[in-house]
């Protein structure tokens, strides 16, 4: 059986030496700085093709709070790093794309002894303009074949059935639409039970203490929220990936306690006019 193929690694090359970048970064914001800094770059490695798309708030929104930052801490490290040169400064800017030409050379090794190649920016550029993210160039509408670094190394070609095989597997993703009976016994589940617990505190503070019992909040908010969620995503046909994506944004969107529904179709409905992309590139 072949191998299959991955466009990811379990590991890269951590220094434990650091220079002035690191400095400045660490003097600015502390410990965060340097913890964000190297989990961005272990995000980098696990993500498929090693780059990270934050032009959707949601996808934002998720992962500061993987990191433990505030969104706007988090932005303002980004933006230090692409000043920085430690992220692409035009994907970045043009894109909220997060790509780091010099991690994915580290980690090619881990490429040596697979079927396919470690993507550089050229080939990065070729898959964003499959997917849409990116447009063409005006002088150059139809970009020709780009090779990988070290164009006489015979793994260095990037073929454009690899490009359209990406595109193809895209299409081919299944579409998720919610089940409100379905969620809701997920949701409850024991993998939730710390954020139900941080929604329902939250909540009683909110409120001054309305909500007596966790037991309430779950019966009587959590539910109502969920409900007017699914009747909204029928209503204007939005769709996922998976189940798993489709509870990620009901988490990060509704905090659990949205429970009009003229609240959650304003906030889709805005969603869904702020992007050219469906939310269901939510996983």
């Amino acid at each position: 059986m072949a191998r299959q193929e991955r466009n990811d690694v379990d590991y890269f090359p951590h220094s434990v030496t650091h220079g002035k970048k690191m400095f400045y970064i660490r003097s600015k914001f502390g410990n965060d700085g340097y913890a964000v800094w190297f989990m961005l770059l272990e995000n980098l490695g696990k993500a498929s093709y090693h780059y990270l798309n934050l032009s959707d708030d949601v996808e934002l929104m998720y992962l500061s709070s993987e990191l433990k930052v505030s969104d706007i801490v988090l932005t303002e490290i980004i933006k230090d790093l692409v000043k920085l040169d430690e992220f692409d400064k035009e994907l970045w800017e043009e894109n909220k794309i997060l790509f780091n030409n010099k991690f994915v050379e580290n980690v090619s090794d881990a490429y040596k002894k697979r079927n396919n190649n470690c993507i550089d920016r050229n080939s990065l550029l070729l898959l964003l303009q499959s997917k849409g993210i990116r447009k063409p160039s005006k002088g150059n509408p139809k970009p020709p074949k780009f090779t990988l670094k070290g164009g006489s190394n015979p793994q260095s070609k990037v073929k454009d059935s690899k490009v359209k095989e990406i595109k193809e597997k895209e299409i081919k993703r299944k579409e998720y639409k919610p089940e409100f009976k379905t969620l809701f016994s997920k949701i409850k589940g024991r993998p939730n039970q710390e954020w139900i617990s941080e929604m329902y505190e939250d909540r009683k503070e909110r409120t001054a203490g309305h909500e007596l019992t966790l037991q309430k909040y779950i019966d009587n908010t959590l539910m109502r929220s969920l409900h007017e969620f699914t009747c909204s995503c029928k209503v204007y046909n939005i769709t996922f990936y998976s189940e798993s994506g489709c509870i990620k944004y009901f988490k990060l969107a509704s905090k659990g306690y949205i429970t009009s529904a003229d609240s959650w179709r304003k906030l889709l409905n805005k969603i869904r006019q702020r992007s050219e992309e469906n939310i269901s590139n939510i996983n």
